[in-house]
């Protein structure tokens, strides 16, 4: 391995603990639930699941959990939001 590559590879250890410098804008994530797999987006703020329940609720457990793994890298519209 050169010393450069070595280097961007220190370099990427030290900003994955420094999790400020990034800020998740839009994303789209496949979650695979009990009762099925659904197509889960996040962007600019604004969570949406494909399934029933979050229709009704605009919440649901699967964008519930995504929240609760990328809480410290999403940009809310606003203040932040508390994870339930």
């Amino acid at each position: 391995m050169n010393s450069s590559f070595i280097g961007k590879v220190d370099k990427a250890r030290k900003y994955a603990e420094e999790k400020d410098r990034v800020s998740i804008t839009t994303f789209k994530a496949n979650f695979h639930g009990i009762h099925g797999s659904y197509e889960v987006t996040f962007d600019t703020g604004t969570w949406n699941c494909q399934c029933h329940f979050f229709v009704g609720h605009q919440a649901c457990s699967h964008t519930m959990a995504l929240q609760r793994i990328l809480d410290q890298v999403l940009v809310r519209g606003g203040a932040s939001e508390s994870v339930a």
